[in-house]
């Protein structure tokens, strides 16, 4: 008996290695890479070019094997994407995030970790670099005294100035949540930020039946905890669709000139 596999578009809405959840309609597929596409996307010496060459987001070509699996064919163009340089010793390697988001959301913390303005100024460039329009977000303003408060509104006013709208939220004031939840209505948008800043607590605070996982900040390390192990877009109530991506520990840069 012959099979006929039938192509489709979908979209990449959940990732793994080597395993890809695509949605068409009101199907998700788990998705595997066809080994064409993956020469593909090697050099002409068979140097992989990316970390993984499908990410979350990606509009794809796939043939339904059954109800539950299938096969990526092509992935189309890409309008838009965040990207980084793939951590670790692999140096001219593309890690791509997440691809066709209208926004990035960069999440950084007062405290519990500190917040590092190297980092915050790296996400903001990769985002421009991948066409994408950056939003931060301050997190954690519970944690400061109202004079901390005032130095860092001040201090904020450079990146307003720049363009960039600044958003300081916190958890126990639902207002801020509000207001986040208003920027990202009716977007694709992906959140980004280190380990520990609260990007999973801000979208549980955003739509509660999430149900993410969030980790503790160690007090000697003042590092967060990887609790998000996989990029996976989600469909909020309020309209638009959200990206929560693992912390990023090391933000290398990519298609920037340094």
């Amino acid at each position: 008996m012959t099979f006929i596999l039938i192509r489709e578009q979908g979209r990449v809405i959940r990732a793994r290695t080597g395993f890809y959840d695509v949605q068409y309609d009101d199907l998700v597929l788990r998705c595997t890479l066809r080994g064409t596409l993956k020469r593909k996307r090697q050099s002409e010496t068979g140097r992989r070019l990316y970390a993984d060459p499908v990410a979350v987001g990606d509009q794809v070509v796939f043939s339904q094997i059954d109800q539950e699996e299938g096969v990526i064919e092509d992935i189309l163009p890409r309008q838009t994407k965040f990207s980084r340089k793939y951590a670790g010793k692999h140096e001219d390697i593309e890690q791509i995030i997440v691809a066709n988001a209208h926004q990035v959301v960069a999440v950084v913390s007062t405290q519990m970790p500190p917040l590092n303005f190297r980092t915050l100024d790296r996400f903001l460039i990769l985002a421009e670099a991948g066409d994408m329009a950056a939003v931060i977000c301050l997190n954690k303003m519970d944690l400061v005294d109202s004079e901390q408060r005032q130095q860092l509104t001040s201090t904020f006013e450079t990146y307003k100035k720049l363009g960039y709208e600044v958003l300081f939220t916190s958890i126990k004031v639902p207002k801020s949540i509000d207001t986040l939840k208003k920027v990202i209505r009716n977007k694709f948008s992906v959140i980004v930020g280190p380990s520990g800043v609260g990007k999973s607590s801000i979208l549980n605070a955003i739509q509660p039946n999430l149900e993410l996982r969030i980790g503790e900040v160690g007090e000697k390390t003042q590092k967060g905890r990887h609790t998000t192990t996989l990029v996976e877009l989600f469909k909020l109530d309020s309209g638009g669709e959200v990206v929560d991506t693992p912390g990023i520990r090391e933000v290398g840069l990519w298609g920037v000139d340094t």
